[in-house]
């Protein structure tokens, strides 16, 4: 078995035999040698050797000495353009947490001073974390991999042997039954914590999956958008989506949950709480929900069966006051977007609208490939979307411009007929505080290239990007996503911690501040009635 890999920078020739000596320790039964100029190693194992621990091994030992190796034949996901990062990863860069009913994301809090951790160093964590989970494992990782590896600050301790001791007194004296992957999964939660990256994350096996099912618009469930309801106490039905099984059962928009039936008896929501009753719904596809809804002064019975349901990002409608204006509600940007938004679009102008508001209050972002999508339709063709800055300072720009995806974002794609499609009409954009990432490109985008008028309070204020990385490339199951880069609108100018300034600022009325945005009348919400009042202007 053969590994090769690439070295940065090169080994100096007086180090030559110092690091040689070190690689053939840490792998007693390999045969090791640099190329001509040390610019690349050769590893040569035995064919029952276990490669991805051998590939780790060498990696960190590497490290340890300065030098960064990439593996040739195993290397890390490709950084790529937004069409290959689109199709290999759960959420292209531009991510914030999964949407919730009223997403609403928290202020930015004071974060420690980021330390600095190489994905190289954190793979082999993995591996010492994995191992560590017995005394044994523990101490034939010490052998492969050598002494004093440490992620502290100052290099005094033995991270591997530290992991391997506390592991090994737990399973000693520890009157608890240790579960082995809870155990995994917390400590790299820590670690992610530890980063100071406040949009990193780890996703264990079954978290990723539920990710991509989300990404792509799947979940299951009975179909319907809710809200709480304070008054009566309940869960109230903002949407039913169509096709779904509410729909087919009959329940309606403007319905309230009252009750809940479950194993405990017929559960009132106003006795358990919003969130405890929401939770009541979950359940595998093919299984019943009992509940009752008040409509109007009437108590209507529903049983429905839950089956998987595709989410939809994008509702619209035309406005009550002036029906040459369309109304587009965008609540997040996932894979499905694009589609949707055309969709919707199309429907609006069959129906004689003319003028556009794009209402993106409460929403929390989402993938690069969506956001592009979308914007193609209302931007010239060719025009700068955004511009990424990466780490090391490279760059790379988006442009509005045909774009073909695959798989689960197929639905991202835009054909060269339709680049610009709607670019010519007059449109506003609403947005808040809780208008955020992908989101807040919109409105930037939009406004940087003087195609619509902005309305509402400043934004929330995300200006980088994050990437899902899975670590099936390694050989390890789940995920994790962390902050890879700065991305700037059109203007240049990032707004990461500052936000997107409206140009007409406008907080909702006080009267209805503490009511949700979906259930506002379009005579209740003053941020609406401006936003349409700008496209006539």
């Amino acid at each position: 078995m053969e590994l090769i890999f690439l070295l940065s920078p090169a080994v100096p020739e007086v180090r030559q035999d110092e690091i040689l000596t070190a690689l053939r320790a840490t792998l007693p039964a390999a045969r090791v040698d640099f190329n001509r100029d040390r610019t690349a190693v050769r590893v040569i194992l035995p064919d029952t050797t276990d490669r991805f621990a051998a590939a780790d091994a060498v990696t960190f030992r590497l490290l340890g000495f300065g030098f960064e190796a990439k593996e040739a034949t195993r290397g890390a996901p490709p950084r790529g353009d937004s069409a290959s990062r689109a199709h290999a990863q759960a959420t292209p860069p531009i991510s914030n947490v999964p949407p919730t009913p009223t997403p609403a994301p928290t202020a930015p809090t004071a974060q420690k001073k980021r330390r600095t951790v190489r994905l190289s160093t954190f793979i082999i964590v993995l591996v010492a974390v994995v191992l560590a989970m017995s005394l044994a494992f523990g101490s034939v990782l010490m052998t492969v991999l050598g002494d004093k590896r440490t992620l502290g600050k100052d290099g005094s301790e033995d991270y591997v042997g530290k992991i391997a001791i506390v592991d090994s007194i737990f399973a000693e004296y520890g009157v608890y039954n240790e579960d082995g992957d809870l155990l995994l999964d917390e400590m790299l939660r820590a670690y992610v914590a530890a980063t100071g990256d406040p949009y990193a994350a780890y996703y264990n096996a079954a978290e990723y999956e539920a990710l991509l099912a989300s990404n792509r618009g799947e979940m299951v469930g009975i179909g319907v958008t809710v809200v709480e309801s304070l008054s009566p106490a309940g869960i109230y039905v903002v949407d039913v989506f169509s096709g779904g099984p509410a729909e087919a059962a009959g329940v309606l928009a403007g319905d309230i949950i009252t009750h809940i039936k479950t194993a405990e008896g017929n559960l009132a929501v106003a006795d358990i709480g919003y969130e405890p009753a929401l939770s009541k719904f979950a359940g595998a596809a093919g299984t019943v929900a009992e509940f009752t809804v008040l409509r109007g002064t009437e108590a209507k019975q529903f049983a429905v069966t839950r089956a998987a349901i595709q989410m939809t990002s994008v509702r619209s409608a035309v406005s009550t006051t002036d029906k040459s204006v369309g109304i587009v509600r965008i609540s997040q940007f996932m894979a499905t977007t694009p589609k949707e938004f055309k969709a919707e679009m199309e429907t609006l102008i069959a129906a004689g609208c003319t003028r556009f508001v794009f209402d993106v209050r409460n929403n929390p972002g989402g993938s690069m490939a969506a956001i592009c999508g979308v914007l193609t339709y209302l931007l010239p063709a060719d025009s700068l979307i955004c511009t990424e800055v990466w780490r090391d300072g490279t760059t790379e720009e988006h442009y509005a411009k045909a774009q073909t995806y695959n798989d689960d974002y197929k639905d991202c794609s835009v054909d060269k007929a339709d680049v610009g499609k709607y670019k010519d009409y007059r449109m506003s954009v609403l947005v808040n505080g809780n208008t955020a990432s992908a989101a807040e490109l919109f409105a930037a985008a939009l406004r940087d290239h003087e195609k619509a008028t902005l309305v509402g309070v400043t934004t929330y204020g995300k200006g980088v990007a994050q990437q899902i990385i899975p670590l099936a490339e390694w050989g390890y199951a789940g995920a994790i996503r962390l902050t890879i880069a700065h991305y700037n609108p059109p203007c240049g100018i990032n707004y990461d911690g500052v936000g997107v300034k409206p140009h007409t600022v406008l907080p909702i009325d006080e009267a209805v501040a503490n009511k949700n945005l979906s259930l506002l009348t379009e005579a209740e919400d003053n941020q609406l009635q401006a936003a349409i009042a700008a496209v006539k202007q």
